[in-house]
Parts: C-alpha cells; structure tokens; sequence
C-alpha cells in the first residue's frame, strides 16, 4: 500500500530539492484519491437525477388526463368526447383505460380488486397524448370537455411536473455545489502541502536562488511533483468510483425494488473519468499559484 501512496527514491531523480522524500506525500494521495471519488459520485448524482427526472416526466409531460365521475358516467358522453379529442389538431391519441388499466392504478392501495370491480364506483378515465405541451392545445382540450361532458374534470399534471422539475434541479444543484467543495477542499490542501514542503526546504530554495535559479524553474518542480501525486491519487479514485458504480448497477438489476435503473451512454461514462482528471488540473493550478506566490515573498 505505501508504494501507492508514495514516490520511490529512483522516481526523486530530477528534483534540485528532495521531494521525493515521503514527509506526509501517502496522506496528499489519499486524499486526493478521496476527493477524486467524492467527485465521481457527485457527477453519478447530477446524471443520475437526468435521467431520474427524465423517466418521471415523460409519463407526464405529453399527457393529459380528464376524468368523469362515476355518477356521470355514460358510454355514449364517453364515445363523444373520445371523437371529438380526437379532432383537435395536436392531440395523438386519445383513449379510456379499460378495466385492466384500472385494476393496476388501484392495486397498490386496494390489492386485488377484481372481486370488488362491480360494487366500487369506478370513475372514467380518458388519456390523451399530445404533441407537444402548450396553452393552446391545453385550453382546446379543456373547451372540448366542458362542451361534452361538464361534470368532466380536466388534469394537465402542471402542479406534479413544476413539483417534480423543482425537487430534481434543487437536487443536481446541491450535488453540483458538492463537486465545488470537493474542488475547493482539494486546492486548499494542495496549497497547504506546497507551502508546507516549501517551509521544510527553506534552505535549499535560498541556495537555488543564490545560484541563479529562477522563479518559475523552482516552481516547476514543485508542479510536478504535485501533478505525479495527483495522477496517482486520481487513478485510484477512478478505479475506486468506477467499481461502485458497477456495483450499483449491478445490485439495481438483480433488486429493482432497491435502486433506480441507469443505462449510460460513452459520453456519460467518460465524465466520470474527465471530472476526476479537472480535479487533477485544479490541483496543479494550486500548486503553482501557490509556490510563486511563496517564492515572490522570499527575500
């Protein structure tokens, strides 16, 4: 374990001030291997709310539902109103849930119901699938159903896709401000770690200067120095993130009661891989700001 989180004596070669000495470097890959991990899971979140909202909504978002009360039902007020649906322009389809349909939306509260369907006042309840989702097909449909059947109460699921678009957003913006802490806790130790490494080899740095080393040479080593033990923690974090996610997958498809099932894409795969190497540039960055910043302040 401690080859993982440290850099071999050989590997030092290179550097004018001995950095390849350990001195904390197996607790900086740790944690960048933790924050590297933590970044994966925070992109799994603001994906994986994508594509939850995405399944909640696509029920919903082209799809109108106008219920009759069961004391007014009549097939033939039914018949009208499925024809004249059917006559405005942008509606695709438009159709009564037959028994069976209705048996499913009531199971979960009432359990079998077959037995009970002739004494349970059943309302009827018409679907309709339109086009696209505007006031204007919206207000037809609604005239359309006053006109035949009045009793008929008319349900555009506004209220439950404002609720739901609410939630996931709020959602993906807390897991994006995650990401941003992750991103922000990284710096600040890469900073921290630098200057530390710095204060140890006071010295040394003095005597690079006095021999004519500039500024931006002595900070390149401390760059790289950073960027070998960011590579190395953000691998293991890679390959930490990714092997969980195999496992959540793998758990939501043998228990699909438990976790919600994702098919991702390439593209939506390799975020998982790039947010991990950001993490690694941002690292860099700190570095550098960081060690120029202390070398500007040496006499």
């Amino acid at each position: 374990m401690s080859r993982i989180f440290s850099i071999s004596p050989k590997r030092g070669v290179g550097y004018d001030v001995p950095l390849h000495l350990k001195l904390g470097t197996e607790f900086l890959v740790l944690l960048i291997s933790l924050m590297a991990f933590l970044s994966i899971l925070a992109a799994t979140g603001i994906v994986g709310l994508g594509h939850i909202t995405k399944a909640w909504t696509s029920g919903l978002e082209n799809s109108i539902t106008i219920e009759i009360p069961a004391a007014n039902v009549s097939e033939d007020e039914v018949q009208s109103l499925l024809q004249g649906l059917l006559k405005i322009e942008g509606v695709q389809k438009a159709q009564r849930l037959g028994q069976k349909d209705m048996e499913k939306l009531l199971s979960p509260w009432l359990g079998n119901v077959s037995s009970l369907w002739e004494d349970l006042p059943i309302p009827a309840l018409i679907t309709v699938t339109i086009s696209e989702r505007n006031a204007q097909i919206t207000s037809k449909i609604a005239v359309t159903t006053r006109k035949i059947s009045p009793n008929a109460t008319v349900d555009a699921h506004d209220a439950w896709l404002s609720d739901l678009l609410k939630l996931a957003n709020g959602l993906r913006l807390v897991s994006l401000g995650v990401f941003c802490l992750i991103m922000l806790v990284t710096a600040t130790v890469v900073a921290g770690a630098v200057r530390s490494r710095m204060a140890i080899h006071h010295r040394e740095l003095e005597l690079l200067h006095i021999m004519g080393a500039s500024d931006s040479y002595i900070t390149n080593q401390f760059v790289r120095y950073i960027l070998v033990q960011s590579l190395k923690g953000v691998s293991f974090g890679i390959l930490i993130g990714l092997a969980t996610l195999g496992l959540l997958s793998l758990i939501s498809r043998n228990n699909p009661g438990t976790l919600p099932e994702m098919t991702l894409s390439g593209a939506e795969w390799s975020l998982f891989v790039a947010v991990p190497l950001l993490l690694a540039i941002m690292a860099v960055m700190a570095a550098r700001i960081t060690a120029l910043r202390v070398l500007r302040e040496m006499p």
